[in-house]
């Protein structure tokens, strides 16, 4: 024999509000994934900034030790450049006042 109708009004009903509160729960999900996902971008770009920092600072070490086999020729050798760089400073500045 066939249900009556309000029978099965109800079980619609009570299926309506379990799916309704099974989207309410994804969509919960989805709103914290996402907030999570901007924040590991973050935190990405903010790491990668830290690596290339690094990584210049790196190449710059290198660099220095390469000008300098000793601590006291490091030292001489960034004198020596610093000074080269204010005279090329002295050079452009009187090139502009011509």
């Amino acid at each position: 024999m066939a249900q009556p109708l309000i029978t099965i009004l109800r079980e619609l009903d009570d299926k309506i509000i379990e799916i309704t509160a099974v989207h309410q729960k994804l969509q919960d999900k989805i709103a914290k994934l996402e907030e999570e996902n901007d924040n590991l971008r973050q935190e990405l770009e903010e790491t990668r900034a830290r690596l290339h920092k690094s990584q210049t600072d790196a190449t710059f070490l290198t660099m220095s030790h390469r000008l300098a086999d000793s601590p006291d020729s490091l030292i001489s050798t960034r004198r020596r450049i610093a000074r080269l760089i204010r005279t090329v400073d002295k050079c452009i500045s009187m090139l502009k006042e011509e």
